[in-house]
């Protein structure tokens, strides 16, 4: 096979231009997703965009939200996503920061206009100091409790010196109240649960109505049956990284597969030696050479497994790493030079899916690792009306 090569009309129609790889991104689908949940939960979902969107684009995926999927409001993890997005132009919408905000990015906060949370008295110190630098009378906040997850939050102990302290500043606006959960078990859930609900009806009594009052995540939709909160929170399920077959999760369909191409093919014989591992081969094999690698996001690990990878239908392996160039066995696969590789996702060449949870089990079962790694060398391809 040797020197065999596909015809150029099989390479992508779509512009990649110098990139050696993409993530084919299928917008339409993430907002029939966000739909799909919306459908099932009694409460607004907002949803959250952190991690470059789930390595599926933090623009494009948010532009289409906005525009078309018709969410006010977002959820970000850092003060730099936040930023990127209010650069493109999304200035009136609200924008959640869901992680803790080191002192140092507190001015950026207020510069951007970014919705955080806080839950000790030094934070609600420097933000307000803040404020008053930048100008405005009021300025957005979200309380945080911490109803058991013990990773930030005000404990519902310390609740009422938070709030005293908020007042005193005189230039934070309390506009929302929220807590996570663990995922592990409903039973700590629902524990979880009444600790906020108690913080929560104090929080009434004390003459509060927040816009916001949030909690959990995309395993929440139908938790708690009676919920106080007005808002959820969901990440992965809108994405739907987590697929176990094509339709998952309330009908939702994966938005994103991963595509390299092949750059070289060879024969070789058993006895053959191969890659860094200096791996023996123990039978005649056909090894093709795919242009993409660590650099690129792929999991080491899932590659050293001899995890799959789909062809025009049929399934390949990796052999062996390369920080840009991969190794994989197509034996027995009739593919050529400039034939596309699909990492996981959807087929380019058939109806063939290769689900991200199947390709996990080859590194270490979690299927939210494997977008998430992808880097900028990873072009995204948007899919739309």
């Amino acid at each position: 096979m040797n020197g065999t090569y596909a015809d150029v009309s099989d390479i992508s129609p779509n512009e990649l231009e110098y990139y050696y790889s993409y993530a084919e991104v299928d917008l339409r689908a993430i907002r029939q997703n966000l739909k799909n949940m919306q459908a099932a939960c009694d409460r607004k979902i907002i949803p959250v965009a952190k991690g470059n969107a789930w390595g599926q684009g933090l623009v494009p995926v948010v532009s289409s939200l906005f525009d078309k999927g018709g969410c006010d409001t977002v959820a970000v993890a850092q003060v730099i996503e936040g930023k990127k997005i209010r650069d493109a132009g999304y200035k009136d919408q609200t924008i959640m920061i869901l992680s803790g905000v080191p002192f140092h990015a507190i001015p950026y906060v207020v510069k951007y206009n970014l919705l955080m949370e806080v839950y000790n008295i030094r934070t609600v110190e420097i933000l307000s100091a803040e404020v008053r630098k930048a100008g405005p009378d009021k300025f957005p906040v979200q309380i945080k409790v911490d109803s058991g997850l013990h990773r930030i939050g005000v404990t519902p102990e310390d609740f009422d010196e938070l709030i005293r302290a908020i007042e005193a500043a005189g230039n934070l606006e309390i506009v929302g109240i929220m807590t996570h959960y663990t995922e592990e078990s409903e039973a700590k859930m629902q524990e979880q649960y009444d600790v906020f609900k108690e913080v929560v009806l104090k929080f009434k009594a004390m003459g509060y109505d927040p816009q916001y009052i949030s909690a959990g995540c995309s395993t929440n939709i139908e938790f708690p049956k009676e919920d106080i909160c007005t808002h959820l929170r969901a990440g992965w399920g809108y994405i739907a990284y987590a697929d176990d077959i094509y339709d998952y999760f309330y009908g939702n369909k994966p938005s994103l597969s991963l595509r390299a191409f092949i750059t070289n093919i060879v024969d070789l014989k058993p006895g053959d030696t191969l890659g860094y591992s200096d791996k023996v081969l123990e039978k005649e094999t056909k090894v093709a050479c795919i242009s993409i690698g660590l650099c690129d996001g792929v999991y080491r690990r899932m590659v050293m497994n001899g995890g799959p990878l789909l062809i025009k239908g049929k399934y390949a392996h990796y052999l062996d790493f390369g920080m840009d160039q991969i190794m994989i066995d197509v034996t027995g696969i009739d593919c050529q030079i400039g034939d596309e590789v699909t990492l996981y996702g959807r087929d380019k060449y058939s109806d063939a899916f290769l689900g991200r949870k199947e390709v996990s089990k080859y590194s270490d079962g979690n299927c939210s690792i494997l977008e998430l790694y992808l880097t900028d060398r990873v072009k995204r391809v948007y899919i739309d009306d």
